[in-house]
């Protein structure tokens, strides 16, 4: 994930923070992520991959000491003016999962990584790399968390098409959608948000992921030291179909 974020899939940090119904997400993963992680401990949470920080300043409202990485100061910019909007105390940091040893050291009594951040590891390589940083942040006994899509069903589908979400802000409706192309070892995505301002108008962006599989991320907490307790194909806990669920979420156990 280098510095200057090649992989920006909206037109800017404010875009991406428009097009998400922010209620409706935090009410699907606010819940497990509490559960997960159990009550507030002495070493905090890392949202690795905070984008705008909403999940990071939702749980430190909660009693969570959080800190907030990521790469782009135009999201942590938000992060920041929304954390303090709702009266929450937050430590947000510039840097990649690269730069976790110096920006974030730690340890935390957990970290989490959602929305897709951790695809957005550049190959296989960078991705499993990521996830031993995350192992080397967390205490002895922490827990990590990450969320991605379930890509290699996705593979199979021609066009791959992922929407649509639709959020209101001040009477305005916004229509998302998300184009899966794979190429080789690569995902490319573009994603499209349209609304009606006296015309139709559409704001667009585009990047390529790492289609992570989830044996290689099993293998990769492996590695790790990370011992992989549950995986959900949704935030229900809905047990995980490699065939049909839309996400992969693992949670596993720094031994």
């Amino acid at each position: 994930m280098p510095k200057n974020r090649p992989n920006t899939f909206f037109h800017s940090a404010e875009w991406y923070d428009l097009s998400i119904n922010w209620a409706a997400r935090l009410a699907r993963e606010i819940p497990l992520l509490g559960e997960v992680f159990g009550p507030p401990g002495d070493l905090g949470l890392l949202d690795a991959g905070c984008g705008t920080g909403r999940q990071t300043a939702e749980l430190a409202r909660r009693g969570y000491a959080m800190t907030g990485l990521d790469p782009d100061d135009a999201m942590l910019t938000i992060a920041r003016e929304h954390a303090r909007s709702i009266g929450a105390d937050v430590k947000c940091v510039a840097g990649t999962f690269d730069d976790i040893p110096q920006s974030a050291p730690g340890p935390f009594d957990g970290i989490f990584c959602l929305g897709n951040a951790l695809a957005t590891c550049t190959d296989a390589a960078s991705a499993s790399r990521a996830v031993a940083r995350f192992a080397q942040a967390i205490r002895p006994g922490g827990r990590l968390f990450v969320q991605i899509l379930n890509f290699p069903p996705m593979r199979a589908e021609s066009p791959c098409v992922r929407g649509p979400r639709v959020v209101v802000h001040d009477g305005v409706e916004y229509v998302s959608a998300r184009l899966f192309h794979f190429v080789e070892d690569g995902v490319d995505i573009a994603n499209v948000t349209l609304y009606k301002q006296d015309t139709w108008r559409h704001e667009a962006g585009g990047g390529r992921l790492y289609p992570i599989t989830p044996d290689e991320l099993r293998a990769w907490c492996a590695d790790a030291g990370l011992r992989v307790d549950q995986t959900f194909g949704a935030y229900d806990q809905t047990p995980f179909d490699p065939q049909a669920s839309v996400d992969l979420i693992l949670t596993a156990t720094r031994e």
